[in-house]
């Protein structure tokens, strides 16, 4: 009894370090981006997320598929031998190759791609570099969750922010004018923290070199599967859109819709952590093969988790208006339009991300990824089509439509899977689109008023048509939350967050 106990402690203390270091370096970006938008200015603020890009975009390509079998095979190294040497030194045998090809492709291309992002040439070494930090730093990251560290795991997350932060707010004004300057800052945040993880790991961690050709075999056919759905992602990603907004419209869009993805990803991640929640509790559900506790959650408990997100969302849109140009300064009130329509678009993935576990527990992998891959179609196409004239709210209204696709064929699936009515739950979006449409479009005098009686409506509606609040769901929802919660907690202390790098 006493080794649960402890056992459960230790879980619990992992599910806070991780959350806090997650969420706290959530805030810490936030920050981040108050200090770089009021001194950088729009234009300058745009090449900044262009030339991250460069580094996120290394970091999909190479780094980013191999991070799972690492963690996994790291891990199952560490419960049985006490140490990781093998999964280590597998994953940099993979990788090696790779980094060295990036660097020839960057070496090789470094012309016109310093012409395309408006920098010298030895610039490109110090994204190159970034990119190299980045990519030791988070290979720590995950030694760390394969040790089961996770409080340093955690602290890890959190630092690095705060490094950041530090550096780009203490440094002088006049030396935080460019972006390859601030790229640097975050280059040498990286470096701080990979030291300080290298001197608490200790050499055993990574000596002696243990090259096992079976182990990154096993490794690399582990991760093989996850190159499409890591590359497809290029598509999907605001790294798209950047790209159409330099070419159609101008850099300073690229700024706007920079900070406005940013704030969209802070209140998407709610919806993220409640994905990886579900996850092991519809498995043991499809495992068990209880068929009527899936119907019966997807009934009676789905609609209150989007009742709540539609409430958040809509409050978020009222929030946005006068927070942004308050916080991040006049020039960036041209984000506004785009931001608001990304809610929207937060309100299409929190029903994607509800119904995305179901199916994996089904084990329908191969569907998902075609609707990853129609999703990013979608995506893709329509920026294309949109940027060009609507500039970054045709790259947000792209954005929408890509994953309003892929969260109506997982309901779609899911619907035919489990004969539950899952289609009816996109309703929950109503009330989210009638507060951005009303703010967006209608005088700014009557704006507010139309959004809020419009959305409450909405929201009535929908808990009427849904029979939400009722007596007999208190119990039902209190050990649910509590089932969830208690089988939950230490696979939430594993989640792997890559993190985003864009400012």
């Amino acid at each position: 009894m006493w080794g649960d106990v402890q056992q459960r402690g230790q879980l619990v203390r992992g599910f806070l370090a991780v959350g806090a270091g997650n969420y706290g370096a959530l805030v810490l970006s936030l920050a981040i981006n108050i200090v770089l938008t009021r001194r950088l200015g729009v234009e300058q603020f745009g090449r900044l997320a262009l030339l991250l890009m460069i580094s996120q975009i290394l970091l999909l390509l190479i780094v980013n598929w191999t991070q799972v079998g690492f963690i996994r095979f790291g891990s199952q190294e560490f419960v049985k031998h006490g140490a990781i040497v093998r999964a280590f030194w597998a994953r940099l045998s993979i990788m090696a190759p790779l980094l060295a090809l990036a660097a020839a492709v960057l070496l090789g291309a470094r012309a016109p791609l310093s012409a395309y992002l408006r920098i010298p040439e030895w610039g490109l070494g110090l994204l190159f570099l970034h990119f190299l930090l980045v990519y030791v730093l988070n290979s720590l990251g995950a030694v760390f969750q394969a040790r089961q560290e996770m409080s340093r795991y955690g602290a890890v997350m959190f630092f690095e922010k705060g490094a950041s932060l530090a550096l780009v707010a203490l440094l002088p004004a006049s030396w935080i004018s460019h972006p390859l300057t601030v790229v640097g800052c975050y280059a040498a945040s990286a470096l701080l923290l990979s030291a300080w993880a290298v001197a608490v790991l200790g050499r055993k961690t990574f000596l002696p070199v243990a090259l096992d050709p079976s182990v990154s075999r096993a490794l690399l056919r582990f991760s093989l599967p996850f190159i499409l759905t890591t590359w497809m992602g290029l598509f999907g990603n605001n790294w798209l859109d950047f790209v159409f907004l330099k070419w159609f419209r101008s850099i300073p869009e690229v700024g706007l819709y920079a900070l406005a993805g940013q704030l969209a990803g802070v209140i998407q991640q709610v919806t993220i952590t409640f994905s990886t929640l579900l996850l092991p509790h519809f498995s043991v559900l499809a495992g068990n093969e209880d068929e009527d506790g899936i119907r019966m959650f997807l009934d009676r408990v789905l609609p209150y988790w989007f009742f709540a997100t539609s409430v958040l969302f809509s409050a978020a849109l009222f929030a946005i208006i006068p927070a942004v140009p308050l916080v991040f300064g006049e020039a960036f009130a041209g984000a506004l339009p785009a931001l608001a329509v990304l809610i929207v678009a937060s309100s299409a993935l929190s029903l994607f991300n509800a119904f995305d576990p179901l199916l994996s527990a089904y084990g329908a992998t191969a569907a998902l990824a075609k609707v990853f891959v129609l999703s990013v179609s979608v995506k893709a196409l329509l920026s294309w089509l949109l940027i060009p004239q609507w500039g970054i709210k045709g790259a947000a209204i792209s954005t929408v439509c890509g994953y309003t696709a892929c969260a109506l064929c997982t309901m779609f699936l899911s619907q035919r899977r489990t004969g539950a009515r899952t289609m009816r739950l996109a309703l929950f979006a109503a009330p989210v689109l009638v507060v951005c449409a009303s703010l967006l479009y209608l005088p700014e005098r009557y704006a507010p008023v139309a959004a809020l009686a419009g959305g409450t409506t909405c929201l009535y509606a929908v808990v009427i048509r849904f029979q939400l609040f009722q007596i007999e769901d208190r119990t039902l929802l209190k050990d649910i939350w509590n089932t969830v919660f208690q089988r939950n907690i230490g696979r939430e202390a594993g989640i792997i967050r890559s993190g985003s790098e864009l400012p």
